[in-house]
């Protein structure tokens, strides 16, 4: 009888040992089935499930004007639209303007910073270029655009400012001085870029002969 009893306990055990392990099996299997689910979205359609924290880095930079790989240094953002942008004529926007770069606060004159344009071909994607900053208001930056395009040697209305940090590829570069451009300090994309203090003092010189600032 005590054999029995000793059976019947065991077999009790083995029960409930069967049916937790029943139970945690089942509890498995939609855990299993949701990740091979998402693996298949992801696979058909990337980015339709998100990373929370990838998420949050992302709409982080957006607001600061970076991208994921533009926080690091290492590369162009990738933009959804063109930057928002007034072109307005130099003497119009005639300012005092001085040298003051500063890469701890916010875009001050002497920086250089990015946008994105739209190209001449209206089916081409976007362009990245740079821009000088000559002045600022309290949400939107001043700036004169930035071309290594050799045509533009000897224009009146552009000037040489060689080459440097505002193009990559190590070309000489031009500044246009008879437009600016004011666009949001939002839609800008930073990487510690500055024209030296005397190339900049060309500039300014420009605008204080030929277009009124001071």
């Amino acid at each position: 009888m005590g054999v029995q009893g000793t059976n019947v306990k065991a077999m009790g055990t083995s029960s409930t040992s069967g049916s937790q392990q029943a139970s945690g099996n089942e509890g498995s299997r939609p855990r299993r089935a949701r990740s091979r689910f998402n693996r298949l979205i992801n696979r058909l359609a990337p980015g339709v499930i998100e990373n929370p924290l990838e998420t949050g880095l992302s709409r982080l930079n957006d607001r600061l004007g970076l991208g994921l790989s533009d926080s690091e240094g290492t590369g162009p953002s990738m933009p959804r639209a063109a930057t928002a942008l007034h072109v307005e004529n130099t003497k119009d926007a005639a300012r005092s303007i001085f040298y003051a770069p500063d890469m701890d606060g916010q875009a001050e004159p002497g920086e250089v910073v990015w946008i994105w344009t739209p190209s001449d071909d209206p089916n081409s994607p976007l362009r990245e270029r740079a821009i000088l900053v000559v002045g600022r208001t309290r949400h939107t930056i001043l700036g004169l655009l930035i071309s290594p395009n050799p045509e533009h040697d000897g224009e009146d209305s552009w000037l040489d400012i060689g080459a440097g940090e505002w193009d990559s590829s190590g070309r000489q570069c031009w500044i246009r001085l008879d437009k600016v451009l004011e666009v949001s300090e939002l839609g800008i994309r930073r990487q510690g870029a500055v024209l030296p203090r005397r190339r900049f003092e060309r500039v300014a010189n420009k605008l204080r002969q030929s277009y009124s600032w001071m």
